[in-house]
């Protein structure tokens, strides 16, 4: 973590709100259920054995990176260990999405950025009706993260390969709405925004919306502002290392959140 990185995270850590500060009864609420609910998932104990044996795996990919590449791994060939420890919703993160997903049961859900799969995996098992369209730009990713949901006989995800800028735009097409959209995949400022503004199209009241990363860098903060600001995102919530936003047409005033997580 860079100083200027570890500055802002030191910020939110004394700025950021607990479930004693909120006064909105639905952002209580979510966070209450999602947030300090520690409840155990049976799928959880399958989820962690996948994990382990992923960040035990020595395979080597060759990585097609269309984004920012890695901080962490600058070469392009990445073991699926140094993946699954650096380049994935790890444990905590994963969990909050599995929640999510099985508290709102989302019908459609799309995630810009399937990587090794785990956290396809997570969004994937809460909901069997959902149907989870998820983009991946390297073919050897492509590969690996299939083969997983092969061997886990996970039937709801359809993969698609590609340039996330010529394959969103023609799913938007294909779909009548986005219940969610996870996006962790290329993190530039100009194409979060895309992405976003993209996917403004096919939203609805009850969408939810997650940005990954977004401190990042300054152009992910600076996507992130804009999101937020949006006239059409009714709720915000700001976890440092995801954003979240919310279109609740029920929401009367614009509200922002930074919550610790």
């Amino acid at each position: 973590m860079n100083l200027k990185l570890l500055l802002n995270y030191i910020n939110y850590k004394i700025t950021s709100f607990t479930e004693h500060d909120v006064h909105s009864p639905f952002v209580y609420n979510f966070y209450m259920e999602l947030i300090k609910n520690k409840y155990p998932y049976d799928d959880f104990s399958l989820l962690n054995e996948v994990r382990q044996a992923l960040l035990k795996n020595e395979t080597e990919l060759e990585i097609t990176d269309f984004g920012v590449g890695s901080k962490k791994i600058k070469s392009n060939t990445r073991k699926v260990k140094d993946i699954a420890k650096y380049g994935i919703a790890q444990k905590k993160q994963a969990e909050f999405l599995y929640r999510l997903v099985n508290k709102f049961s989302p019908k459609t859900i799309i995630e810009l950025g399937t990587s090794i799969g785990l956290t396809t995996m997570y969004l994937s098992l809460p909901n069997k009706q959902s149907k989870i369209y998820t983009l991946e730009g390297c073919p050897e990713i492509f590969k690996f993260s299939k083969q997983q949901f092969e061997k886990n006989k996970l039937t709801n995800i359809t993969q698609i390969k590609g340039n996330f800028n010529d394959e969103f735009p023609k799913l938007l097409n294909k779909i009548e709405n986005i219940d969610l959209l996870y996006v962790d995949g290329n993190h530039s400022y100009e194409a979060t925004l895309a992405y976003f503004e993209q996917a403004l199209v096919k939203k609805s009241t009850n969408s939810i919306f997650i940005f990954d990363d977004i401190n990042w860098s300054e152009g992910m903060q600076k996507a992130w502002h804009e999101i937020k600001s949006n006239s059409e995102v009714k709720l915000s919530l700001d976890f440092f290392h995801f954003g979240i936003v919310f279109f609740r047409t029920e929401q009367i005033e614009k509200e922002h959140f930074i919550l610790k997580f």
